[in-house]
């Protein structure tokens, strides 16, 4: 199993925990070994590596996938899910799975949907607090085109480029900002850098467990049923564990006077009407999206 980021990060604790419970499961009769890191190449790497099975397994953004898969793209509809309990809700829900189920046509195995962290807005100068702040703004987003899509509309101007390349490019200059989770911001240590945080949480930052199909396939349907069970298994856990190590990366960039703002509640706004005509026309695009989103907008806030 390969994956791109390093060991801090949530994909990595999905990793060890889908590990774990396989084994503990098949009683030692499945054996992962995990190559953190990049070690087995980055994001689009692996993606291609499972696909063509030079790879056996990844946990991969989810991002990467909509070039094969248009409907993952439901997972990271901006604006869409508030909160990690209503992840947990949306990522074991059957609108999920009949996301995962369209990766069988992909020679592939798609086994569960985890996090890598609620997304937020990070400058090498202050917090921006309005969209005015953001205009102009060389902004790092994955490459996906609804990212870029969605980023333009609010001024900004997104650069796609590779998650391996974001430290560098940050450093130089060649970016202003980047759209990332709290959980990057530790693991790849981008507070060394950066300069300020503003907590608009436009979406969360998913993750797709995948098996090569022709390496499924070569199990036994118990071992195949240990895969499965393990995956649904580690779901819930994985997810809240991101929420707790979020509130302890905060306590840290406070601790290293990094300044973090909670947006207005105009700023707030500002950011649901820039979004909105990209939101409406991903959603009309593909049916599993439009159901996806139709379930995710009865959960109510954990907080209700």
């Amino acid at each position: 199993m390969g994956h791109p980021v390093f060991e801090a990060h949530p994909i990595h604790d999905t990793a060890v925990r889908f590990k774990e419970a396989v084994e503990r499961l098949s009683g030692g009769d499945i054996t992962i070994q995990i190559f953190p890191a990049r070690q087995l190449g980055d994001v689009k790497d692996l993606m291609e590596g499972v696909q063509f099975g030079t790879v056996d397994m990844t946990v991969n953004s989810t991002s990467a996938y909509s070039t094969i898969v248009p409907s993952a793209d439901a997972f990271q509809i901006p604006g869409l899910i508030a909160d990690y309990e209503g992840f947990v809700t949306m990522a074991k829900s059957p609108e999920a799975q009949a996301i995962l189920d369209e990766f069988q046509a992909h020679n592939q195995v798609a086994l569960g949907v985890y996090d890598g962290g609620q997304r937020h807005f990070m400058t090498m100068t202050k917090p921006v607090e309005s969209l005015a702040d953001m205009k102009g703004l060389k902004t790092r987003v994955a490459p996906n085109k609804m990212f870029v899509d969605a980023w333009t509309a609010t001024g900004v101007n997104p650069t796609p480029m590779a998650y391996g390349e974001v430290y560098s490019a940050l450093e130089t200059g060649t970016l202003d900002a980047v759209e990332i989770n709290l959980t990057s911001i530790e693991s790849e240590k981008y507070y060394e850098i950066g300069k300020g945080v503003t907590l608009t949480g436009q979406y969360f930052w998913p993750s797709f467990l995948i098996v090569n199909k022709a390496t499924f396939d070569s199990m036994t349907p118990e071992q195949q049923g240990f895969m499965r069970d393990a995956a649904d298994e580690i779901v819930e856990p994985q997810i809240m564990a991101v929420k707790e190590l979020d509130a302890k990366i905060l306590k840290h960039l406070e601790e290293l006077n990094i300044p973090v703002v909670t947006p207005s509640d105009a700023f707030k706004a500002e950011l649901v009407t820039a979004f909105k005509p990209v939101v409406d026309q991903y959603v009309a695009s593909d049916p599993l999206i439009s159901s996806f989103v139709a379930k995710a907008a009865t959960l109510k806030p954990a907080s209700q």
